[in-house]
């Protein structure tokens, strides 16, 4: 009877000694970077769906081997210009910029060739507008402005570790939700439902 007693304890001892290795097996910090491109859906009449290329990064605090915190940084533009049409007439077009601020947790598998992630993050979104615009009935001009909006994403991507600290991400993939006010736009939702791709690098810190 002693002696079972004494595997059952050696037995949870070990059991706590390899939870404690494991735990430090994780890195405490990550910083992703990379390419990225939005496929815009701007719920308009005048606007189809539309490509935006940028990118970005972010830093990831792992405060458990599978779960952290993430701060993801994006920024994209459409410099060329957006097409407006509305009843098959030109009416100008739009360009300009998007940036993206969200945070949230990050769930991770840190350990294996492959390790897959998933995110829900939540923050905020502006843009920075040009626009060259004609009125049906006649007559032409220009103005600019920004907007700022409610964003939230949810997703993941893979990660393949290169070396100790050097991780390839071939792709991410998220649902990114903007709400950009619309009372100024005759017929248009306030609401983009949008596809988000990323691919790049993710350096790694901490642990062991």
């Amino acid at each position: 009877m002693k002696n079972g007693k004494w595997i059952c304890l050696v037995g949870f001892l070990f059991l706590l000694t390899m939870t404690a290795f494991a735990q430090d097996e994780y890195p405490k910090f990550e910083v992703p970077v990379g390419f990225s491109f939005i496929n815009v859906h701007p719920n308009q009449a005048a606007l189809t769906s539309f490509n935006v290329f940028g990118g970005g990064g972010g830093f990831v605090y792992n405060f458990t081997p599978l779960f952290g915190i993430k701060a993801d940084f994006m920024g994209y533009t459409q410099g060329t210009g957006q097409k407006l049409i509305q009843n098959g007439q030109f009416l100008g077009n739009v360009s300009g910029n998007l940036f993206t601020y969200m945070f949230g947790p990050q769930i991770k598998k840190h350990s294996g060739k492959f390790q897959p992630f998933a995110e829900g993050l939540f923050g905020a979104a502006h843009t920075n507008l040009d626009a060259n615009l004609c009125k049906l009935e006649g007559g032409c001009g220009s103005g600019s402005g920004n907007n700022n909006a409610f964003a939230m994403e949810f997703g993941g991507g893979l990660d393949i570790p290169i070396t100790k600290t050097i991780q390839f991400r071939p792709v991410e993939v998220d649902y990114l939700y903007t709400h950009f006010g619309s009372n100024h736009i005759a017929g248009a939702s306030a609401s983009q439902n949008n596809f988000k791709y990323v691919a790049g690098v993710n350096f790694t810190f901490g642990g062991k």
